[in-house]
């Protein structure tokens, strides 16, 4: 299902003082004089401004569209923008299963809810892991991608971290405002148009080299009890099933909570970077650019 999501951009932007607004709002002074022509950038400008830009009036430019129905749009079109305007949600989305050519099935990261997305498009390409920055709807009882394409971004999370999420992050509203900003923040961030080369066997031990010291380094820092060798065992063996919270249960073997808690990117990193047993030996990093390459 495709809904022309764009004739609701092109009435949006008939409104220009709104639209200046709306541009510094979203994307800052500084950033603002090029970011426009940015092929990742725009289109999450465009489907912020459709749905979550806050208008003088209060009414948001999807709504406006479906009042005053300008293109003359059949009832029924009109009802499938209103469902798409009344359960539209804006998250962080892991994959957990995907059929080729009809749905992938998503987890909410910061609610834990999971659904199955239809988008025949995306699901003969994506990867069968990682992370969507994207927007879903419900529409005629299936939900599908209502905005910009999904951003994909090659990271899993431990249900330790989604625990985190859940707990810091749970009133706080996403939007495409955030993934804009990170874009913005780490240009040279893996993308799905621009996809690095598997690692060589030298990189990936460069790269497994500074994450040991890296770690080596906090471990002193929080007094930590299990070494690099340890928790890098205890990756290789998860299992992607086990009941266990995987960091809970590294916390109670010595890795402990505070580190857990303000270290989150250097685990991330040893969980993207370091080798798993279920991955045939091979690292989320490798698997992801081997599978897209």
């Amino acid at each position: 299902m495709k809904l022309p999501f764009s004739l609701i951009i092109e009435f949006a932007h008939q409104n220009l003082n709104e639209i200046e607004s709306a541009l510094g709002q979203f994307f800052g002074l500084k950033s603002l004089k090029n970011s426009d022509n940015d092929e990742d950038i725009f289109p999450l400008f465009s489907e912020w401004l459709i749905y979550d830009f806050k208008r003088p009036a209060g009414v948001s430019f999807i709504n406006e569209y479906i009042l005053k129905n300008p293109n003359k749009h059949p009832e029924k079109l009109l009802d499938q923008f209103s469902q798409a305007s009344q359960t539209q949600l804006y998250s962080h989305y892991e994959i957990l299963q995907v059929k080729k050519g009809e749905w992938i099935k998503v987890e909410d990261i910061f609610s834990g809810k999971t659904y199955r997305v239809y988008d025949k498009s995306s699901s003969k390409t994506i990867p069968k892991f990682g992370l969507l920055h994207s927007r879903i709807a419900k529409v005629d009882k299936r939900w599908y991608f209502v905005g910009a394409n999904p951003f994909y971004f090659p990271i899993t999370h431990t249900d330790r971290a989604k625990n985190i999420f859940r707990r810091d992050f749970k009133n706080k509203k996403q939007s495409p405002k955030d993934t804009a900003e990170l874009l913005l923040n780490h240009p040279n961030y893996p993308d799905s148009d621009n996809i690095p080369n598997p690692p060589t066997k030298k990189e990936l031990k460069n790269k497994l080299k500074r994450l040991r010291k890296h770690y080596n380094k906090k471990g002193e820092k929080y007094n930590l009890k299990l070494s690099f060798d340890q928790v890098a065992d205890f990756i290789y063996q998860e299992d992607r099933v086990n009941v266990l919270d995987f960091w809970q249960e590294l916390a109670k073997k010595g890795l402990g909570e505070k580190f857990i808690f303000t270290e989150i990117k250097l685990l991330e990193d040893m969980w993207n970077w370091l080798p798993h047993k279920c991955l045939g030996g091979k690292s989320p990093i490798e698997m992801y650019t081997k599978l897209k390459g």
